[in-house]
């Protein structure tokens, strides 16, 4: 009984101390993001502004979140490479939607645009102006709709 109790309190201690440790959010300068994401927001967005920028300690990830001055939020994995654009007033600029993906979406969905676009390691979802999810594959081949 009383080693069962040790166990149980070392594993509530743990417990405490890794989910105390996972969620280390803080923020950081432009300068301090990936070069990568630094040369993504430069190029991607020339007349906008860093608003806020935090860097997102997971247990075992670091990823980065930046939010623009004009209300688009870019999310970052480790070496930069951007994982989730999305956009609070306006569209997602058609630059950044892989063609394929662009052209499935104004041959079945003319008269909508695309606010949102992440990416999986197996797919890509694009979040439609009516709230409508597409989802494709690595190749931008379309698979399905995502609730």
């Amino acid at each position: 009984m009383k080693t069962k109790l040790i166990i149980t309190t070392l594993l509530m201690v743990f417990g405490f101390a890794t989910s105390a440790q996972a969620d280390d959010d803080r923020p950081i300068q432009f300068d301090q993001l990936p070069k990568r994401a630094q040369q993504f927001i430069t190029e991607s967005f020339p007349n906008d502004r860093v608003s806020y920028a935090k860097m997102e300690r997971d247990l075992f990830d670091v990823s980065y979140e930046v939010i623009l001055v004009s209300g688009t939020k870019i999310e970052f994995v480790r070496n930069g490479d951007w994982k989730e654009i999305s956009t609070r007033f306006a569209t997602i600029d058609t630059k950044l939607i892989p063609q394929p993906i662009l052209e499935y979406v104004k041959q079945h969905h003319a008269n909508r645009d695309i606010v949102a676009i992440e990416r999986e390691h197996k797919y890509y979802e694009v979040k439609l102006t009516d709230g409508m999810q597409l989802r494709f594959d690595r190749s931008f081949r379309f698979i399905g709709w995502d609730d």
